[in-house]
């Protein structure tokens, strides 16, 4: 006999019968946190009880992976353990199991007296409760469910690079919309790294106005959180090549979804408040750029906001730095600035006109803003009103996506809804660019007037909208549009 044979084992008896539960991974990809879950022995109690014990201990523990491993379930009953090379402390599991276990059951022609799939585990467990697959594996192939299962969890293994681990810590993306996780897998580091450029070339959309964006990082794991980390990645399209993910306000996940022992397990990296400012963007680009797991840049259009933003903030333009699309529409009043404060003597500087300048080059830096952007915060009352998602609402009235854009076409609107004491100074409404609100008056403008009549936008009647001969001349030109 073997002289390590004759060694004390700690894990069974040699002498008396026993069974030996493997938990392997053909491909060595994978193997448990729990040893217990990889290798077994067990001379006490009933071997069918703990073998189904032994299934669901591995479920459990497969259910936080990425993915179901690879991994076989074996049981081998012997009628003494004699034989069984004993287990070496110092002796890695997967490596006593590989070269020794498994070959002695070779040489010896021990077949296992069960042998089940841990894909097969978790399906039957799932949906069958019952986790040592009684149904024969040519059953299983005819459900339809099974198939998809199984087509699922190769796609996922495909996905993950043939990694049955999640690798941390968790980069979790948090804002108004809610939460978005990413693992540290290479489909994880490239959701998040696409995730902050989207947000980045996003900034000032009105339309995808986050609030705010915090960074945490993570290392909790349950099986609840597994369908949600890297939720934001998406299948490719036919002919795409390339990583797809949606980061639209609807794929983020609702605080009431989360684990609130994810929640307190969340360590903050950064925070930024996203106001849509020339100096808020400029810091967020700046980390984003120079971090080297995103490495963002700014893109032209959002290049030309923030120049714009800027001039509107110092009320000036600096004339040697370019790029800049809008640098020779600003140039006269850059130049303009240098022959203001370009003077010999502090006596010799004119403030009233560089604050005149000052506010003149801010109007022009807004005008274009709003002229060719739509910018959160900056929007022009017209592209309010063209926007279906901006509500506007005049006395009693909410307004309609065809009487908004009557408004946005320069027309007035006529709101009958309106004709009462308290609401009767909107009982006439149009648009006022200029101020950049919607003006309401209890006498016609004098412009073409619509109403909804039946649910249509019908002309108003020209009686109704003509102004009183009677009337103070001055205070009806104060009505209209200038």
């Amino acid at each position: 006999m073997d002289k390590r044979n004759q060694m004390e084992n700690p894990f069974f008896d040699p002498d008396k019968p026993g069974s030996i539960f493997v938990g392997m991974d053909r491909y060595h990809q994978y193997s448990p946190h729990q040893p217990r879950n990889a290798l077994t022995f067990i001379q006490k109690g009933d071997a069918d009880s703990l073998f189904r014990k032994f299934l669901i201990d591995n479920i459990k523990e497969a259910e936080c992976c990425p993915y179901i491993p690879d991994t076989e379930l074996l049981r081998f009953d012997l009628a003494n353990m004699r034989q069984v090379p004993p287990v070496d402390t110092h002796t890695p599991f997967e490596e006593y199991i590989s070269k020794e276990l498994l070959p002695y059951f070779q040489e010896h022609c021990i077949p296992p007296a069960k042998r089940i799939s841990l894909r097969d585990a978790v399906y039957t467990y799932k949906y069958k409760n019952e986790p040592d697959g009684g149904i024969l594996k040519k059953y299983l192939m005819q459900e339809p469910a099974y198939l998809e299962f199984r087509l699922q969890q190769q796609e996922k293994r495909t996905l993950y690079r043939c990694q049955p681990r999640y690798t941390f810590p968790l980069k979790v993306v948090e804002n108004d919309f809610g939460y978005l996780i990413f693992s540290g897998n290479e489909i994880g580091r490239n959701g998040f790294r696409e995730c902050i450029r989207y947000i980045t070339d996003h900034y000032f959309d009105p339309h995808y106005d986050t609030g705010h964006l915090a960074v945490y990082d993570s290392t909790f794991m349950d099986k609840n959180l597994v369908p949600l980390i890297d939720a934001a990645y998406k299948p490719c399209k036919p002919m795409e090549l390339d990583y797809s993910f949606d980061f639209y306000p609807a794929s983020y996940i609702g605080l009431d979804e989360l684990p609130k022992e994810f929640i307190d397990s969340l360590k903050p990296v950064c925070y930024h408040s996203m106001e849509a400012t020339a100096g808020d963007f400029i810091k967020f680009a700046t980390d984003w750029h120079f971090n080297k797991d995103t490495q963002v840049s700014i893109s032209r259009e959002n290049h030309d906001i923030y120049r714009l933003l800027t001039v509107m903030r110092n009320g000036y333009m600096n004339i040697h730095e370019q790029p800049f699309t809008y640098f020779n529409e600003l140039l006269p009043y850059a130049k303009e600035f240098e022959k203001v404060t370009q003077v010999k003597s502090a006596g010799e500087f004119d403030t009233g006109k560089f604050k005149r300048l000052s506010t003149e080059i801010r109007k022009a830096a807004d005008g274009i803003l709003k002229r060719d952007f739509d910018v959160r915060g900056h929007r022009s009352l017209e592209n309010m009103l063209n926007d279906s998602t901006v509500t506007f609402t005049v006395g009693s009235r909410k307004l309609n996506e065809v009487q908004k854009t009557a408004l946005a076409s320069g027309y007035a609107l006529y709101l009958p809804e309106n004709n009462k004491e308290a609401t009767r100074h909107l009982l006439f409404c149009k648009a006022d660019f200029e101020q950049g609100r919607i003006e309401g008056s209890s006498k016609p403008f004098g412009v073409r007037t619509y109403v909804i009549k039946d649910g249509l936008l019908c002309p108003l009647p020209e009686e109704k909208n003509t102004v009183k001969k009677t009337e103070n001349k001055n205070r009806h030109n104060n009505n209209r549009l200038k």
